[in-house]
């Protein structure tokens, strides 16, 4: 489920923050906290009570005076106006509000971050909730604490995180909407690290969870895992039961995304019993539900799904069509997947950075109250003070060794892959960036080949995630020695190469891509442990076609690449036009007028 509609969900009842706490004796705290029971079940009256309350801000406390700002920015946000609202719920958060307040500000700033898909920010802002956590008292507000920080890391793909604050919050709960939400969000966790079964007892428990607080949506989305379940199992009927029989529900809900996840497995499922008008149906009604929701899985099953139906019925121009659609809805897809990995890799970093800096200064003034206590010594005993001195020389040097030796480390985490050892995504950045500026000042060729290992997913569903390591190093390895000293040579993510060559006309590019694309297909994988065949294929481009610009050469080095994995992967693609050279016919490379549409 989308974090957006999650936070929304849990968010609109925050009104049983203070369910049974009595009104203060004051009108102020009594219409304060009016306003925070009213502000999602009756809008309307909590407007009202607000903008009452805005007469009175000047006889108010300063923690009535916090109380009060945190209702006018969540009005902001009721309104639309996140970025004001965000305003005023940093304010407090850096304020001398006190801890629950300050802990509810920052929940309401992870919330406008999800909607914006903001996640750096919103992962930064969610250490801080785990950081004031134990301090956090009214446990409706600790466990919503918990629930958000499981929601918010299983919506990023670390389900090994999300799984973790699930169960901390079951364990905290026994019945109701939390209990359900728990037993949910463990379970899409288990279900994406692919340890459930169908037969799990779990699934019956969080069943049975949900309809005692008949959270139809939340009990919907259960069986959307197992019906994924049984599908991977190729067991289509059972598949379909499950959904067929609890479709109506859902449906009466008007749940925009969890009615396209049903449509969409139905749509599967209906296609492997070759069903095919059911099929269609269903993926259609997908597609349309999928509307508004952006970029999802749904989709791009749908669409999947509707080209192989177009196929089979030999309606080749319609396959066509509907073969672009899914290729565009899928990259998509996977863009966002990177975009939400990258943020989770960057925040890991500069709170390893951090750490690193704390530390240092924690050694700089370790090194400080030496000094001192030397100085306080040198009237006492002179020969004390040369021994001390002596000692401190050594561990500066000692402790100026661990910092360079901890800078060249973060240098190397900073701009290069640790798996591959070629650039990483952010430095190849720069260094790309410089390079396209010197070669367009200079006049000078540059070109860029970007490729993607084929069946990336397969080898590692198969064999392994330390097998898929082994390959990614084997062939950054093998790429390596067949370029330039000076060619830019980065691994953008998962299976995703790029090599920016400044200095080098297309037909030269052309011949290193076909070179490495041999040289990968001729990979012994027997070293790894099992025996399978290593491919790639290949996109190919040059300022003179592209332009000098980073995002439009790699574009259209990667319209190139999808190109060849169009045409049946293994191959390389130039992008526009490429010279009828013998040399690259010869090498078996594909030349196309203009530019390659997927």
């Amino acid at each position: 489920m989308n974090l957006a509609h999650w936070l929304a969900i849990i968010l609109a009842i925050s009104s049983i923050i203070y369910p049974n706490r009595p009104y203060a004796a004051d009108d102020i705290q009594h219409s304060l906290l009016r306003a925070d029971q009213l502000r999602s079940s009756e809008p309307a009256e909590f407007k009202v009570i607000l903008a009452a309350l805005e007469t009175q801000v000047d006889k108010m406390s300063t923690e009535q005076l916090h109380y009060f700002n945190y209702l006018s920015a969540y009005k902001l946000s009721f309104q639309g106006q996140f970025d004001k609202a965000v305003t005023i719920y940093s304010q407090i958060l850096n304020s001398n509000a006190n801890d629950t307040l300050r802990f509810r500000a920052n929940m309401s700033i992870i919330n406008s971050h999800a909607i914006s898909k903001n996640w750096s920010q919103g992962l930064a802002h969610l250490a801080i909730n785990i950081d004031l956590l134990p301090s956090i008292q009214p446990k409706e507000i600790h466990q919503l604490g918990l629930l958000i920080a499981a929601m918010f890391y299983n919506q990023i793909r670390q389900y090994e995180l999300g799984l973790n604050y699930a169960k901390r919050l079951e364990a905290k709960v026994s019945q109701g909407r939390n209990f359900c939400i728990a037993h949910n969000l463990k379970l899409e966790s288990l279900f994406k690290l692919e340890l459930l079964e169908e037969d799990d007892p779990q699934i019956r428990e969080g069943i049975e969870a949900c309809q005692q607080s008949n959270e139809v949506v939340m009990e919907s989305a259960i069986y959307s895992y197992i019906a994924a379940l049984y599908l991977n199992k190729d067991k289509p009927d059972e598949a379909i039961n499950i959904l067929e029989s609890n479709y109506s529900d859902l449906k009466a809900t008007k749940y925009a995304h969890f009615l396209a996840v049903f449509d969409s497995l139905l749509s599967v499922a209906y296609l492997k019993t070759d069903t095919l008008e059911r099929a269609e149906e269903h993926a259609l009604t997908a597609i349309d539900y999928s509307t508004n929701i952006g970029n999802n899985e749904p989709t791009v099953t749908a669409y999947r799904v509707l080209y192989q139906i177009a196929e089979s019925r030999g309606d080749h121009m319609m396959a066509l069509e509907y073969h672009k659609n899914y290729a565009e809805a899928d990259k998509a897809y996977l863009d966002d997947i990177k975009t939400k990995h990258l943020a989770f890799q960057l925040a890991e970093h500069q709170a390893a950075e951090q750490k690193s800096r704390i530390g240092l200064l924690d050694k700089q003034n370790n090194l400080l109250k030496i000094e001192q206590r030397l100085a306080r010594s040198e009237a006492e005993n002179n020969r004390l003070f040369i021994a001390l001195l002596i000692a401190i020389i050594t561990l500066l040097s000692f402790w100026g060794y661990k910092s360079w030796m901890t800078q060249r480390r973060l240098k190397q985490l900073a701009e290069f892959d640790a798996l591959t050892g070629v650039f990483n995504r952010g430095h190849f950045t720069q260094l790309a960036q410089s390079a396209l500026q010197y070669c367009h000042n200079s006049d000078i060729y540059l070109s860029c080949i970007l490729f993607d290992l084929d069946k990336f997913k397969t080898i590692n569903d198969s064999y392994g995630h330390a097998c898929g390591d082994w390959v990614l190093k084997k062939v950054a390895d093998v790429c390596k020695v067949q370029g330039r000293s000076n060619d830019i040579f980065a691994r953008l993510g998962g299976e995703e190469f790029c090599i920016l060559l400044p200095g080098c006309d297309l037909l030269t590019a052309t011949k290193l891509a076909e070179t490495c694309r041999k040289k990968i297909a001729q990979i012994d994988s027997s070293d790894s442990g099992a025996e399978f065949m290593i491919t790639a294929s290949f996109g190919v481009t040059d300022a003179k076609l592209s332009g000098y610009d980073l995002e439009k050469i790699t574009a259209d080095a990667d319209m190139a690449m999808y190109q060849s994995k169009h045409d049946g992967r293994n191959r390389t693609t130039v992008f526009g036009l490429v010279d009828s050279d013998e040399n690259a016919e010869s090498e078996g490379i594909e030349s196309r007028q203009g530019q390659l549409t997927l």
